[in-house]
């Protein structure tokens, strides 16, 4: 996902009308210059799928949390290194590139480790005792290298790792790696000192030194270099795999920022890993990406409270919103865009967003809109319905070349048909969540053809709601099918506060086989929410 991607979303357990809407949506705002996406914050219904399956459409990608991630963010290029590489390199990497950090991988780019500008300067300013320890353990080849030195005599290095430059006053020279100018007297006195490896600063090293150095098992080296280079390059002839940190904090690509915060906390290093799915590293995240990024744009279509959306959406830098259903006490931290109209579909306004800003609708994007109308309004007979509705899905099967009065009646068959469906997935089909008077409720919603189809759920429903209004802190949960027919819905409720149910449709609910008729209501926004908000008001 881009960077800077509006991402347009219907509800969570979305219905054919907040997913096409979203995906309508998208492409409106991608006609007007803007980098946008459709995405969905729920699994896709037989209904919907059958839609889009009309139109050999694919149902928008599945985000489950609209919170910004690490790859939503600016995070550094990485410059990598080898355990191998002496610190020369590193240090040579960091110049080139201004990095104060290097990661350290395998030839596959999986993480090994990472050093630092401080890991390098604390052994050559710091810390002596432990660079001592370090060249102590620096095979003789990557000393070698650093001062592009010829070996006269090889026994390894075997020394302590302290380096000591020859004076004439006074030779401590026992067990270390001595630097000595051209000076065969010098020469010969070091190695008798017991030096463990002679660094001698000219182009010659007679017979004699050659000889007595294989007496005394010194490693003899040659190089062109001065003796204050010779001191600085072996502060950095060192293996960076030696001091390399291993325990380094890493974070994934798809890590959510608000996890990344609460980590770096706690930690203490300047910048961290990015890994991704493969476990290659890809960047570098500091402090500073961490603390000045922003959050994605998000605009909600189908649906205006949080508690509906995708999760973070409370997060997100919410742009717009698109809806037809009641304003339920959203907050956001700047102005909005926020259209809402008496419509029974969003897809309609949707429609006349596109007629008002002179935007073409394609005949599979009229098609999916004009299908998403009918499946929101039961086929034009939910009480929602508006003529508004059908005259814009009247144009729009025009432009799809659909014929609605053979096309509705097979939009809503394809969502009533609950064979082999579980009880979960009937009341997560199309479930909203609202807050009413202080209630915490959930009404989940479905079509159905014939009474009988639900006869046999009773029992398992009202279990299942009943442990869903437990688990999940609800004060009341339903279940609502209604007859594609218009005739009117059956109730199941459960929750501590199920009897507002009751009281709220005493004066027309009829006890049919354990479920609750209630003749004519078809819609939730405008029959179900404003019955039980009075209701639970009243209470």
């Amino acid at each position: 996902m881009a960077r800077k991607t509006i991402y347009v979303t219907g509800h969570k357990n979305p219905d054919s009308d907040a997913i096409i809407s979203a995906m309508a949506y998208a492409y409106f705002k991608q006609q007007m210059g803007y980098d946008a996406i459709a995405v969905r914050a729920g699994a896709v219904n037989p209904e919907t799928e059958y839609i889009l399956n009309l139109f050999n459409e694919f149902a928008p990608p599945l985000a489950n949390d609209i919170r910004t991630c690490v790859r939503d963010i600016d995070f550094d290029d990485v410059v990598l290194c080898r355990p191998e590489d002496d610190l020369r390199k590193v240090l040579d990497l960091m110049i080139a590139n201004s990095k104060k950090v290097i990661a350290v991988t395998d030839n596959d780019r999986h993480l090994l480790g990472v050093v630092t500008l401080s890991d390098i300067s604390k052994p050559a300013i710091l810390d002596r005792h432990y660079k001592h320890i370090l060249l102590a353990k620096t095979p003789l080849d990557y000393i070698v290298r650093a001062l592009n030195a010829e070996v006269v005599v090889d026994y390894g290095n075997t020394s302590n790792g302290k380096v000591y430059v020859a004076s004439y006053h006074n030779l401590e020279c026992q067990d270390r790696i001595v630097v000595v100018s051209d000076n065969p007297e010098r020469e010969r006195e070091v190695i008798e000192a017991g030096a463990r490896m002679m660094i001698i600063v000219g182009k010659d090293c007679g017979d004699d030194i050659i000889e007595m150095a294989h007496e005394k098992q010194c490693t003899v080296l040659l190089t062109d270099f001065d003796i204050y280079d010779v001191n600085r390059e072996l502060d950095l002839a060192i293996p960076v795999s030696m001091l390399m940190t291993t325990n380094t904090t890493t974070f994934r690509y798809d890590d959510y920022i608000d996890d990344v915060k609460v980590k770096i906390n706690r930690s203490r290093y300047r910048s961290y890993p990015i890994i991704d799915t493969n476990d290659h590293v890809i960047g570098m995240l500091s402090r500073f990406h961490i603390f000045q990024h922003n959050n994605r744009n998000l605009i909600m279509v189908d649906h205006n409270e949080f508690a509906q959306s995708i999760d973070g959406a409370e997060n997100a830098n919410v742009l717009e919103i698109i809806d037809h259903h009641r304003i339920g006490g959203i907050k956001t931290s700047s102005p909005v865009y926020f259209r809402t109209e008496q419509t029974g579909s969003c897809a309609t306004i949707i429609t006349k967003i596109f007629e008002e800003n002179n935007v073409e609708i394609p005949d599979d994007l009229a098609g999916l809109l004009c299908c998403a109308i009918i499946s929101d309004t039961l086929n034009f007979k939910s009480v929602t319905c508006t003529q508004t509705d059908i005259e814009k899905a009247n144009i729009l099967a025009k432009i799809a070349g659909l014929d609605i009065e053979k096309l509705g009646p097979k939009i809503l068959s394809a969502g009533a048909n609950l064979a082999n469906k579980s009880v979960e997935s009937i009341l997560n089909h199309d479930l909203k969540k609202f807050e009413i008077a202080k209630l915490r409720v959930a009404v989940g919603q479905i079509n159905i053809v014939h009474f009988e189809d639900i006869i046999a759920l009773r029992e398992k429903m009202n279990k299942h709601l009943d442990q869903y209004a437990k688990a999940n802190g609800f004060d009341i949960c339903m279940m609502v099918f209604s007859l594609i027919d218009g005739t009117g819905s059956y109730v199941l409720r459960s929750g501590v506060e199920s009897m507002i149910v009751d009281y709220a449709f005493e004066d027309r609910a009829v006890n049919v086989d354990g479920y609750l008729f209630l003749p004519k209501v078809m819609s939730r926004k405008l029959q179900i929410i404003p019955e039980l908000t009075k209701a639970a008001e009243e209470k």
